[in-house]
């Protein structure tokens, strides 16, 4: 019975020397497995602040250009708003229009007068010409008359 219990004290021995060898091991695969993990977290946090970082970059740049564009807007609306202002309204265009057609009709008018005048006096000297005509006939025939 001493062998057998000689034996299975080696065997208890090899076992508990087998197992602590394994738990030995089985630390060492976790511990290389947790460093893994861990350098791999370190890594994904540092490209997570890279990532942050170019994404408030990009973010600034488009509130700039925002920015910029609204601007560009605003001074447009500032020279429409200054042009209007220099406009003439729709009274005061209808209002020049009208005293534009009085103005024009009265020039007519005008002109009218001084053509109707201008053709009078065409008129009278054609009369005054046939006149002086008529009498240098009449003096022509009658010194044609005594002279022969």
């Amino acid at each position: 019975m001493d062998d057998v219990t000689s034996l299975l004290s080696d065997m208890d021995l090899r076992n508990q020397n087998h197992c602590e060898r394994r738990i030995h091991e089985l630390e060492r695969l976790i511990e290389a497995k947790l460093t893994t993990i861990r350098a791999i977290i370190d890594l994904q946090a540092e490209r997570s602040v890279t990532l942050l970082a170019s994404s408030d970059k990009a973010i600034l740049k488009a509130e700039i250009a925002t920015e910029k564009r609204f601007e560009s807007v605003n001074e447009f609306r500032q020279a429409l708003t200054d042009q209007t202002k220099t406009f003439i309204t729709r009274v005061e265009f209808e209002a020049m229009r009208d005293t534009s057609g009085s103005r024009a009709e009265a020039i007519s008018s005008r002109l009218d007068k001084i053509e109707g005048k201008a053709v009078g006096l065409n008129a009278g000297w054609i009369y005054l010409l046939g006149g002086l005509s008529a009498v240098a006939t009449v003096v022509a025939v009658v010194v044609a008359i005594f002279a022969q």
